[in-house]
């Protein structure tokens, strides 16, 4: 009867093929995304069958994820102990593709429910993005410091204030599969967003737009550019209800909702 039980897939089993499900590949996307980011700054990560786990050395949440590789059985389950230790005196994400049970008594903070996105592959490129648009890739270090300015600014992520340039984004994700691209609003940098191919999907994440350049259409012709590299992959992110209908209105369909812990030691 136990190896019946074993036999029987869940979809989330250590030896589940990565391809079993699109959600399964974001999952492995993810924590593989994480590792090249904190790779490039010179951090640390931890990847056991439960949990991917990444330290870029900042305190900032936002850089610092851990990546569940399963649903946890309960607010007590051993992996959020290997959490816990991993970020003991600093901070950081929790990204649980499931609901989870309340870990506030962790002393951990829930900080919402981002929505799950898909979209088919896109096939024929996207129209031309607004005459005063321009989308360029990143290619040096100069380009990726002014990449996380704009993140800094228009996420905001004001931990990052103050720090050397190129300390979120290491110029060795030049060379890495995570790319970067910049959005230009009538010539100025005001948008910026990255990619990053794996698994049979292209993942949509870390963009950011300068107040001033929202819904000017930046945003989308980075969606646009990002998606453009790889027409023949699935596109996935997870997205904030404000950005949320943005991606609806480029064809993505909402999936389901994730749920963030910030992890506080």
């Amino acid at each position: 009867m136990t190896e019946l039980a074993r036999r029987l897939e869940t979809g989330w089993l250590p030896d589940t093929p990565i391809g079993d499900s699109l959600l399964r590949r974001f999952v492995a996307n993810q924590a593989d995304l994480q590792d090249h980011l904190v790779g490039a700054v010179g951090g640390r990560s931890d990847r056991t069958p439960d949990v991917a786990l990444s330290d870029s050395g900042v305190a900032a949440a936002y850089l610092n994820q851990a990546v569940l590789l399963r649903p946890i059985s309960g607010a007590y389950d051993a992996v959020l102990d290997h959490v816990a230790s991993f970020y003991a005196g600093s901070v950081g994400l929790l990204l649980s593709p499931w609901p989870t049970p309340d870990l506030s008594g962790r002393g951990w903070q829930l900080v919402g429910h981002p929505m799950f996105v898909v979209r088919g592959p896109v096939g024929e490129p996207a129209g031309a993005p607004p005459s005063d648009v321009n989308v360029r890739r990143a290619e040096s270090p100069d380009d990726l410091a002014l990449a996380e300015q704009i993140i800094i600014n228009g996420y905001p992520v004001p931990e990052l204030g103050g720090l050397p340039p190129n300390r979120a984004l290491g110029p060795a994700l030049l060379g890495s599969p995570v790319r970067h691209w910049i959005g230009y609003l009538d010539g100025t940098p005001s948008a910026a967003a990255a990619s990053h191919a794996a698994h049979g999907v292209i993942n949509l994440c870390l963009a950011a737009t300068l107040p001033a350049a929202r819904r000017r259409g930046a945003w989308r012709a980075l969606v646009a550019a990002r998606c453009a590299g790889t027409p023949d992959l699935p596109a996935v992110a997870f997205t904030s209800d404000y950005s949320r209908p943005g991606f609806l209105r480029t064809g993505f369909l909402p999936i389901t909702r994730f749920t963030l812990w910030a992890v506080i030691a």
